[in-house]
């Protein structure tokens, strides 16, 4: 958990970032890359291949294709296996065709190449965890706490997977790293709420839900569809909220 809460501060000091001299803009953007790809060197894919990785991206995020993202993915791959954007990619994809043999497969290529990716082992987790590999997932879940990059994002299904896997405690605190880094989305008080439920505290999670409806990010449609929430709409803390 540490790690984590560095991140939150690092997330906290960027407001006084300087100005950055031009000349200096084109290093920072690749320490950057190089940063947000755990460690690895920034691709460099020809042309045509960088089209196929950003329609392949385009596809799974409609998720109406998923076929032709990873077609699009194993093109890529046979000419450069050891793309590390692809593999996390295609094991993502992989996930959304309910294929996580395959998945955990590419996740553990992309992890084992770039051990400081943390997102790599997150998949590795989720598609561990989805082929009835708990013990690998968990392995995995430990070393996914130490690289994740500081967004809410991985946090939030990082808080998802631990939950799933018992580990409460983690499940929490990455949680609350998820709604201290993002205070604009309900993805992340969502999660830690579930987390409160599982954990027998109804009037956190209560308190959670409120604060995320009064800011307006959070619908009560959203929380009546939460089989772990609905329960909780009848709570005093939310009870006069939910009939918006």
């Amino acid at each position: 958990m540490p790690g984590a809460l560095a991140g939150v501060a690092t997330v906290l000091l960027m407001v006084a970032t300087p100005v950055i001299a031009p000349a200096a803009v084109q290093a920072q953007q690749a320490g950057a890359e190089q940063t947000s790809n755990g460690g690895a060197p920034p691709e460099e894919r020809s042309p045509a291949l960088d089209r196929q990785l950003r329609r392949a991206k385009m596809a799974w995020r409609r998720g109406t294709n998923l076929p032709e993202a990873k077609a699009r993915l194993d093109h890529l791959l046979r000419q450069r296996p050891d793309d590390q954007a692809a593999r996390k990619l295609r094991a993502e994809v992989l996930l959304e065709m309910d294929r996580p043999g395959a998945a955990l497969r590419d996740a553990r290529h992309a992890a084992t190449s770039y051990p400081r990716d943390g997102v790599a082992h997150l998949l590795c987790v989720e598609a561990a965890r989805r082929d009835s590999q708990p013990a690998l997932a968990r392995r995995a879940l430990a070393r996914a706490a130490e690289h994740l990059p500081q967004k809410a994002e991985p946090h939030v299904r990082f808080s998802w997977n631990a939950m799933q896997l018992g580990r409460l405690a983690q499940a929490e605190a990455f949680g609350r790293v998820a709604v201290a880094l993002d205070s604009s989305s309900g993805a992340a008080p969502r999660q830690l709420a579930r987390v409160f439920v599982e954990r027998d505290r109804a009037d956190e999670a209560a308190a959670v839900l409120a604060r995320g409806v009064r800011a307006g990010v959070l619908a009560p449609r959203v929380i009546r569809r939460d089989e772990r929430l609905r329960d909780l709409t009848d709570h005093p803390r939310l009870r006069e909220l939910m009939r918006r």
